[in-house]
């Protein structure tokens, strides 16, 4: 039987599986079903299980299935009410469904503002409910989860969180460096338990599975938090915990260089679009068009399915109007009809320079010329 490693959650001192039982796709299948594949988690070692309070029915089907095995795992909710009554109601809620008289971990969900954050540690914020819980014995740390990395890596240096989860794949790697340049350092240096979710860009990566799993498990976190509805995903994915060997740098570049889903237009961020004769940071509007729609439209996916998924998924975040606010605040001027013979530069990894800035520049200024030229 394969047997899912386990490794330290930050300064807690837990020991927690590599791979984490998420709780979202149990919306998607029976109770008993959702029973047996809780059950086949725990039978090979899975000690994590996470939801919220917010993904319908998860809770009381998490709560049904650990009747009796509740010892067997660490346990973590989330509430997404920001004030001290709705959390502490949510807490309470959530303790009824999960069938148990304490959480392991509660997680702040979705913090995307410092609006939201100043009401959370307010006097009558959020915070305050979780702190009297776990005063009371109803939960053991607080975490934070967010979709916006500004904001998240702003409110972990306000307040001490004991958890961070955030979307870490391959593929946004590269659309927001932010999470891999600040927040995961940060996290190592203070003790911050660090778990990751959407390890596959919540399916994009559908073809590079096994490769996304192992980038992000290669990174300095604890788990990976995925979904499973069916009982041939919770096995596939409890074979790549087991025979997970951490990546190497050779294999993150050819990954870089060969991964589909960049779809020759991805920018890789290695800075050689800078050198450009008209003096253009390109690397930073690219990095902009990142936030603007993760660099999922490039005006050229002939695929029918890929394309109805990458619209689907290019707005999953958004941050358009922050990216499009950014933009307007650097005064860049990009010449509509800029070619490649005006920036005079190649892309190493075969992009087409000038067509990737007009279609970025496109977005961002939502001025058509840009297209039309």
């Amino acid at each position: 039987m394969n047997i899912i490693p386990r490794r330290i959650l930050g300064s807690t001192g837990e020991q927690v599986s590599t791979l984490a039982f998420g709780g979202f796709h149990l919306m998607e299948v029976l109770p008993t079903d959702a029973e047996n594949l809780i059950h086949k988690y725990l039978d090979c070692g899975g000690n994590l299980i996470e939801t919220a309070i917010s993904y319908g029915d998860s809770e009381i089907k998490i709560g049904r299935a650990l009747q009796g095995k509740r010892d067997e795992v660490f346990l973590s909710t989330k509430t997404h009410f920001r004030t001290k009554s709705e959390a502490a109601a949510s807490i309470d809620t959530s303790l009824k469904n999960l069938r148990t008289d304490h959480l392991d971990n509660l997680f702040m969900h979705g913090v995307n503002t410092q609006e939201e954050m100043d009401l959370i540690l307010s006097e009558d914020g959020a915070m305050s409910a979780a702190l009297e819980a776990r005063d009371a014995g109803k939960l053991r740390y607080i975490g934070i989860t967010s979709h916006n990395p500004e904001n998240l890596f702003k409110s972990i240096q306000r307040y001490r969180f004991d958890v961070v989860m955030e979307w870490m794949n391959y593929y946004d790697y590269f659309n927001f460096p932010l999470i891999f340049d600040s927040i995961i350092p940060y996290c190592v240096e203070n003790g911050i338990g660090l778990m990751a979710m959407k390890p596959i860009a919540d399916g994009l990566l559908y073809r590079s599975a096994n490769q996304a799993f192992k980038w992000t498990w290669s990174l300095p976190i604890a788990s990976i938090a995925t979904g499973n509805n069916t009982l041939e995903m919770l096995e596939s994915n409890i074979q790549l915990a087991s025979d997970f060997t951490p990546m190497t740098d050779a294999q993150k570049e050819e990954l870089y260089k060969t991964a589909p889903e960049y779809a020759g237009y991805v920018c890789r961020r290695c800075g050689e679009c800078n050198k450009n004769k008209l003096g253009l940071n390109i690397m930073q509007i690219f990095g902009l068009e990142g936030y603007y729609d993760r660099q999922m439209y490039s005006g050229n996916i002939p695929d029918a399915a890929e394309y109805a998924l990458r619209e689907r998924l290019r707005f999953w975040f958004g941050n358009q109007d922050y990216a499009r606010e950014c933009f307007a605040k650097l005064n860049i001027e990009i010449p509509v009809g800029v070619s490649n013979k005006d920036l005079c530069v190649e892309c190493p990894y075969g992009i087409d320079i000038a067509r990737k800035l007009r279609l970025a520049a496109w977005k961002l200024t939502g001025v058509n010329e840009y297209i039309e030229s």
